[in-house]
């Protein structure tokens, strides 16, 4: 019997805002190559610690890199990227005591930031390599990799200079080099047997003039209790979750879904149903989220019925109360800050 497909990967929504932003910053509609990519920028708005199917952003960084012309793209995403836009992998980051213990998050709680990959601290006598193992039944594009690099060289050269020494990459020799040298610092390797950021030993106990042990605990916690969160929702239920928000107000069949996770749908109902869950549930919960985003952008009770196909605004208003115990103009005029 032919095994069922594995959940599918997925990363946070802080890394296609980051393509669009410097997408557009480079003279180039950011907010189509999301829409063309099948990603909806306005549930990313709506929930940016979200998160994405891995398989959505790889065609993100395709059609990134043949628009642009630019083969480095990911190397400008990466270097953009600020340790506040990865939430609380950012919080240790900026409090770490020392160099050492960043990379000791970066592999314990890689999985708050994607899932596309695997990260394992890789010892030499002189250095230690934070090594980006790829998945077997994902597929990634080339420009996520110099992204995530060039975010982890930059963010560590703003706190402590330049401690990576060398960067190893398995993608094929770009025609010149001279922007992987540039934006990393170091000697960089191309088509190694392994994705590889190593780091001097020596400077992995230095203290950090930033480091604070008290925060950096309090934000260690804080990831724990996230990463548990991550693993107590079902893979499956994470991947329809994911799906659903890339669909804006338009919400898909359960055959549509089941086809977007490579299953059919009677296969998808029964792997629902021993998770004690089912499309309607799912759908539920995904009208309550996005309800409430519509909400606070101004939108009254009956558009946001009509929007997310409500019979009429006394059934939505039912549903809401519901959700969140309040009525949907009392939500409304709820301040935000």
């Amino acid at each position: 019997m032919a095994s069922e497909p594995a959940s599918r990967a997925s990363t946070v929504a802080a890394w296609p805002l980051a393509v669009m932003h410097t997408f557009d910053s480079r003279g180039f509609d950011g907010a189509a190559l999301l829409h063309d990519a099948g990603i909806d920028l306005e549930a990313l708005r709506a929930n940016p610690g979200g998160r994405v199917p891995t398989e959505l952003m790889t065609r993100l960084w395709s059609l990134a890199t043949q628009r642009s012309a630019d083969p480095a793209m990911g190397l400008w995403v990466g270097r953009a990227a600020m340790p506040m836009h990865m939430r609380v992998m950012g919080l240790l980051i900026q409090t770490a005591p020392t160099i050492g213990h960043i990379l000791e998050a970066t592999e314990r709680f890689q999985r708050l930031i994607t899932t596309g990959v695997t990260l394992r601290l890789v010892h030499q006598p002189d250095r230690v390599g934070v090594q980006i193992c790829e998945l077997h039944d994902v597929v990634l594009h080339p420009a996520s990799i110099d992204a995530f690099i060039a975010a982890h060289v930059s963010n560590l050269r703003r706190l402590a200079g330049q401690v990576v020494q060398q960067v190893d990459l398995k993608r094929a020799p770009p025609s010149s080099a001279q922007h992987w040298q540039q934006v990393f610092g170091c000697t960089v390797r191309f088509a190694q047997p392994a994705n590889v950021v190593w780091h001097q030993r020596s400077a992995l106990a230095a203290p950090l003039a930033l480091g604070d042990a008290r925060l950096w605990r309090e934000h260690e916690q804080l990831a724990v209790r996230e990463l548990a969160a991550l693993d107590a929702v079902p893979a499956l239920v994470q991947d329809i979750l994911g799906l659903l928000r890339t669909y804006g107000d338009t919400l898909p069949t359960q055959a549509e879904l089941a086809a977007a996770l490579a299953l059919s749908e009677r296969t998808l109902r029964r792997r629902l149903a021993a998770l004690g869950s089912g499309y309607r549930q799912l759908a539920d919960l995904w009208r309550a989220e996005r309800s409430a985003h519509l909400l606070r952008a101004g939108l009254r009770s009956a558009e946001v019925a009509d929007q997310l196909g409500f019979a009429d605004a006394n059934s939505f208003g039912k549903a809401f109360r519901r959700w969140y115990g309040v009525s949907p103009e009392s939500y409304r005029q709820q301040p935000t800050g």
